[in-house]
């Protein structure tokens, strides 16, 4: 992965570890943004567009990896009839709850590893995996690193009987991590991944949601 992007996301971390909360703009959203949980950036953008795009009204939606919560707050606001929004960073969940209440939009809030205990089967899953094979410290710095791609793996091997019937997953990677490890990964769970949208970051990194093929 590119050095550059490494050095950045240790810069942002360390800004997310001290600053206050705020009010941002994104996505046609004004949320909150609390210490320890990733702002949202051109990936949220992104991922809410393709939500936009492939959710429509009285479908069930899980958005693992919740953070703010914007993503499962746009399946809500297209019209889903069910939305679970989870996290393992408790400080997420509190957040994603906090702009749940200010948006004045109802969505199922639970802090999870993963899949956790959930039983329930989906129509769309979305997941803003982290994209950067690094060891994490805290809790909250798995909102960019996964040391050896293990989350994402535990993603792969369980994902499918959470889907029910012609269920959808999408989830988000960026061209500073590495495209053909994903691909790599993913063929080994029998997926293939098809680029569902792709834009371009203030840096030049492209940020891509890929639609999971099985």
């Amino acid at each position: 992965m590119s050095k550059l992007s490494l050095s950045e996301q240790i810069k942002e971390l360390e800004t997310m570890a001290n600053r206050k909360p705020f009010i941002r703009r994104l996505a046609g959203f004004k949320y909150h943004v609390l210490p320890k949980v990733y702002k949202g950036g051109t990936d949220t953008k992104l991922f809410c567009k393709i939500v936009s795009a492939n959710v429509s009204k009285g479908v069930e939606v899980w958005d693992i990896g919740t953070g703010t919560g914007l993503v499962a707050l746009q399946a809500k606001r297209n019209g889903a009839k069910y939305v679970l929004a989870t996290d393992l960073n408790p400080q997420a969940v509190k957040n994603a709850r906090e702009n749940s209440k200010l948006l004045k939009s109802k969505i199922d809030i639970r802090q999870t590893d993963v899949f956790g205990k959930i039983k329930k089967k989906f129509d769309i899953i979305t997941f803003n995996s982290p994209f950067t094979d690094h060891k994490t410290e805290e809790r909250y710095q798995v909102c960019f690193w996964d040391e050896n791609h293990k989350t994402l793996r535990r993603f792969l091997s369980g994902i499918r009987k959470y889907l029910k019937s012609n269920g959808r997953v999408f989830i988000a990677w960026a061209s500073f991590a590495d495209l053909r490890e994903l691909r790599r990964i993913t063929n080994e769970y029998n997926f293939t991944i098809k680029e569902a949208g792709r834009e371009t970051g203030d840096r030049g990194f492209i940020y891509y949601i890929f639609e999971l093929i099985f």
